[in-house]
């Protein structure tokens, strides 16, 4: 995993239009798909698998959602927000976009910028990030999403409001 910088919580404004971090490779895996397939429901048992048989591209294709829920993990091992009691909150998307199928097999990274971070009167702080997944050796990247990000301390998390 690559060396983190670190920036306090209280002066994530400064930061703001920087890169946040850029993430280490992950090559996507059969069995990580077939878990998130299984935690997601999209097995036999629970969903009609009809329309993901027909699927010209393959058995191999990565679902989407597999690639944002990845967001968490490249978040949790990347992120320079540091501090003492400092916990986030997902807040939501407010846009995604699947622009190039991923495979089994493919290394994806993500690049995450801080696009706004904006203070609210309880004292937590809203991160707003893009995020780019990128393919190894692809020249566009495989999905784009904004993200946003409730901060809150162990003092403030108590009275936050979603």
């Amino acid at each position: 995993m690559s060396q983190r910088r670190e920036i306090p919580l209280s002066e994530l404004h400064l930061h703001a239009g920087e890169e946040f971090f850029t993430s280490d490779w992950l090559a996507i895996d059969a069995e990580h798909l077939s878990a998130f397939a299984t935690a997601s429901y999209l097995d036999a048992e629970h969903a009609d698998l009809t329309a993901s048989k027909n699927n010209p591209l393959g058995a191999t294709l990565v679902d989407g959602f597999l690639l944002t829920s990845l967001l968490t993990m490249f978040h949790f091992n990347h992120s320079p927000v540091r501090g003492d009691g400092i916990y986030g909150f997902n807040y939501g998307l407010d846009r995604v976009r699947y622009t190039l199928p991923v495979f089994i097999g493919q290394n994806i990274r993500c690049v995450a910028t801080i696009a706004e971070v904006t203070p609210r009167p309880d004292g937590t702080v809203l991160l707003t990030t893009d995020n780019i997944i990128e393919v190894e050796g692809a020249e566009k990247p495989a999905m784009v999403a904004r993200w946003l990000s409730l901060f809150a301390t162990r003092e403030d998390g108590a009275n936050v409001e979603r």
